[in-house]
């Protein structure tokens, strides 16, 4: 595939079942992929490269030549993975962008251009083809549900392709070299992430942490609803607040952090080894995310809309927690375990009836696809 050649791509979103927060500090989580995904085009231009977020109403566009004198060092490039901190300055000083917006689109902006100017130094020799991105996504934005880190995996995966590092179908070294990129795009939006979102996005599946990432596995026996509190908050803001509490309070918070740990060890026990009935899966599953809510109040990223939904839950005889940063955004509910399917939980109606957003989604679906 070259510069002059269709492209199209999509990547997941993703959940994290346990271990949010936890995982910056090197806690194992569970996070698996989800259903909802963010779909690229690249299409070739005759002078111009163009970015046009189609969800967003946005377009915008440069001229190659503008990007001609960018450049970075040997050092600044290493295994073909050109450094944020390196690249974004100068990105900011070319284009006057506003390195620290908050607003979806100058964040999308800012991770195209680099994503496109790092992938054409990398891989390009320093050529600037024209270009366009074409982007579209099943996921909200802000909710949770790693809808930053599949843009970034998109984006990168259509990018490399167009410059022909990466090939369909995706090799797994194809997978590590778009993950770096998009896991460098990340670094952009959120500061110091953990990479499992970026790495859930390439590869798919469900993973714990800990694990070489592309160790995927599938877990069928997990239903799940993903509500949208539609409580927007920012994940860069979120993760810098627990780290002040960690800081001050470190004798009080690294406990918490340790329990949040357990919980994601236990919940990957019963995902790979269901050794009980179903009902007892049921339960422990239930209970496991009832505590996990509770240890994320305590780090102080929750919300009363969070609350809101959990009482819900917890009306109907389940449990429900946070998913992402908190603060808003989305909540997780288990609400089946086993085969066969019990069709949408009564608990779904009620959350809508209270202007909730609902999702019944597949947990564990493939990764970033060139198609």
């Amino acid at each position: 595939m070259n510069g002059t050649s269709l492209c199209k791509v999509s990547a997941p979103g993703k959940t994290i079942l346990h271990g949010e927060h936890a995982v910056v500090y090197g806690k194992a989580a569970v996070a698996a992929s989800i259903d909802l995904r963010t779909y690229v085009t690249a299409s070739p231009e005759e002078s111009c490269v163009v970015l046009e977020l189609l969800d967003l109403k946005y377009v915008e566009s440069w001229s190659t030549e503008q990007f001609t004198q960018l450049s970075v060092s040997e050092e600044d490039c290493r295994d073909n993975v050109v450094r944020s901190e390196a690249l974004v300055p100068k990105l900011a000083d070319l284009f006057k962008l506003k390195t620290g917006s908050k607003v979806p689109t100058d964040q999308a902006k800012l991770a195209f251009l680099f994503l496109y100017v790092g992938t054409s130094l990398a891989h390009g020799r320093g050529r600037f083809l024209p270009i366009r991105l074409s982007v579209t996504s099943e996921l909200p934005v802000g909710a949770g549900l790693g809808s930053s880190a599949s843009y970034a995996t998109a984006v990168a995966a259509a990018l490399l392709a167009q410059r022909g590092a990466v090939h369909r179908p995706l090799s797994n070294s194809d997978r590590d070299r778009v993950c770096s990129w998009a896991f460098q795009a990340e670094c952009i939006l959120h500061g110091r992430p953990s990479g499992i979102d970026n790495a859930v996005c390439t590869y798919g599946g469900c993973t714990p942490s800990r694990l070489r990432l592309t160790n995927c596995f599938s877990i069928p026996s997990y239903k799940v609803v993903l509500i949208n509190t539609e409580v927007a908050r920012n994940t860069k803001t979120l993760v810098a607040s627990v780290r002040t509490r960690h800081d001050q309070y470190p004798d009080v918070v690294k406990p918490v952090l340790e329990s949040i740990e357990a919980i994601s060890e236990t919940c990957w026990k019963l995902l790979k080894h269901p050794e009980s009935s179903t009902e007892v899966l049921f339960r422990q599953a239930t209970e496991l995310v009832r505590m996990n809510q509770c240890l994320l109040n305590c780090l102080g990223v929750g919300h009363t809309s969070l609350d809101q939904v959990a009482a819900l839950a917890a009306s109907q005889g389940f449990s429900a927690k946070l998913t992402g940063a908190g603060g808003g955004g989305c909540a997780l509910l288990v609400y089946h375990v086993g085969s066969g399917d019990t069709g949408a939980p009564a608990v779904q109606d009620l959350l809508a009836a209270e202007g909730f957003q609902c999702w019944r989604v597949e947990l564990g679906c493939p990764g970033v696809t060139l198609h």
